[in-house]
């Protein structure tokens, strides 16, 4: 039992025990490393102490060590001390279990995703509208055939590429693979489009930042050019400045060159719609639908077929 442990009220044994245990592997070096962090961290250097989390992070752990704290902090206290120690999401659910508190959801894979990710993507295929699967990695688990349809992407085209790649930042910003070229014909809408893809995967994941998923996927799509002169510039700390593309909006539009419009391809300017299939259940996986964002792009919807629900609204 650490110095002064003895004297700590009954109700908060466990909560001091697991912040004494993630403070002493800090100290051994274990600590949990984004290495994509940018270099202006918050926290700054660290020494992992207890003097160092009372004067950062939490003033009167020093009071609850010696028994004049009855109850564990509540959950924002919590989860900044999760933050101070760089946790991953086990290490932050112990802290937050140890304090009487509930658990984070954990990031779904396997098992534990699939009966979700089966009713996603029936929902999605009854969608009458262009639309995909995307989970918390931006993984993409399902195309319907209206999305194929609109960007001209055919199901030999689509089986070629490689499962790793099927990453919504990768098709946005890898040129080997085939929506590339209809996205980039506008770089102001492609450019915007990428950032605030690249803002909303670090605003999901912002407690999965020191997962080794997360790590290895940032390394991955770092080997692309285009993402990598993006990733270091969007931090959820700063805004998004919406670029003048030529369409007045109040929400995102991305322009996009349609394959099978005759006598040419033609560009349409289309609203990417996020739900989720949950209703407040889960998070994730969630699906991306394609608007046409005005008149003429409703007007190439119906040209090549591809079916929609609803009017479309500037």
């Amino acid at each position: 039992m650490a110095l002064g442990q003895q004297l700590v009220h009954p109700d908060c044994l466990a909560f001091v025990a697991v912040v004494e245990e993630l403070l002493s592997r800090r100290q051994q070096g274990l600590v949990p490393q984004n290495r994509w962090q940018l270099a202006d961290d918050p926290w700054g250097p660290r020494a992992w102490n207890r003097t160092e989390l009372e004067d950062m992070v939490y003033s009167s752990y020093k009071q609850m060590r010696k028994g004049r704290i009855t109850r564990p902090p509540r959950r924002e206290v919590v989860m900044d001390i999760a933050d101070y120690l760089n946790c991953t999401v086990e290490e932050r659910n112990r802290l937050l279990i140890a304090a009487d508190g509930s658990p984070i959801m954990p990031y779904l894979t396997g098992t534990a995703l699939t009966p979700i990710l089966e009713i996603t993507i029936e929902i999605v295929q009854q969608l009458s509208m262009p639309a995909f699967v995307i989970n918390r990695d931006w993984q993409m688990h399902y195309f319907n055939e209206h999305l194929l349809n609109l960007f001209g992407v055919t199901p030999e085209m689509l089986a070629a590429i490689e499962p790793t790649q099927l990453n919504v930042l990768g098709l946005l910003c890898n040129p080997d693979l085939p929506l590339y070229p209809q996205l980039i014909q506008n770089r102001a809408s492609w450019q915007f489009m990428v950032r605030k893809t690249i803002y909303g995967f670090k605003q999901a994941n912002v407690l999965c930042q020191y997962e080794p998923w997360y790590q290895q996927l940032v390394a991955e799509l770092l080997q692309l050019p285009e993402f990598a002169s993006q990733w270091p510039t969007v931090s959820l700390d700063k805004p998004l400045v919406t670029p003048n593309m030529g369409l007045e909006s109040p929400t995102i539009v991305l322009e996009a060159l349609i394959p099978h419009t005759k006598p040419a391809p033609k560009r349409a300017w289309l609203r990417p719609l996020l739900m989720s299939a949950g209703y407040f259940q889960f998070d994730f996986p969630q699906i991306v639908a394609f608007l046409p964002a005005n008149a003429e792009s409703q007007a190439i919807y119906a040209e090549i077929g591809v079916p929609l629900g609803i009017n479309h609204s500037n």
